[in-house]
């Protein structure tokens, strides 16, 4: 295929929309390794009761625009008090696997309220790689690096932070990834 018409190949795609930011949709053959019913069997207890709601993005220390919000508490680094109150926040970590082009597979969590605290179960799969080779042309990558998704900050009230058991799960999770004879990169 001649130079200039990879090119503008290029250019249409890209323009078309054909990298995007958002996070990838998982396909039948990226389950293909996967259970039916995944949460079901990693053993992960379904979701129950409120789930905490969102309050706040989480700046790390010297990165935050103006005084801070949020300090670490001494139990747990994913765990914050509010400067001034006595409010605790839960920091979600929004991506189980970053690619230049954005997060390639999301992090879970789950939320379940007990009389006195909270359980949080968090998801973080383990990617194995699947690389899938044709003949051809195809578009590689998304031509600039994306920043990463801010870290939530999850309000659970006015309770103490020992009262906060986090579990961490790691299931498996194969990634099909695709190449080809001829890439294009985007500029």
């Amino acid at each position: 295929m001649p130079r200039a018409l990879r090119y503008a190949l290029l250019l249409a795609l890209v323009t078309a929309g054909a990298c995007t930011h958002a996070k990838p949709v998982a396909l039948a053959e990226d389950r293909a390794d996967e259970p039916a019913d995944a949460s079901a069997s990693s053993g992960v207890p379904p979701q129950s009761g409120d789930v905490p709601p969102i309050v706040d993005q989480y700046f790390p220390p010297g990165q935050e625009p103006g005084p801070p919000r949020w300090r670490v508490s001494e139990v747990d680094p994913r765990l914050v008090v509010r400067e001034g109150s006595d409010e605790l926040g839960f920091l979600e970590q929004p991506c189980a696997h970053d690619e230049s082009c954005g997060c390639l597979v999301a992090a879970e969590h789950r939320y379940r309220r007990s009389e006195d605290g909270w359980s949080i179960t968090v998801v973080l799969p383990e990617v194995e790689f699947r690389q899938v080779f044709k003949r051809g042309t195809c578009i590689q990558g998304c031509g600039h690096q994306v920043p990463p998704d801010p870290t939530s900050v999850r309000s659970l009230g006015a309770i103490d932070p020992a009262a906060v058991e986090i579990v961490v799960q790691r299931p498996r999770r194969v990634v099909t990834k695709q190449t080809c004879s001829e890439p294009l990169y985007p500029p």
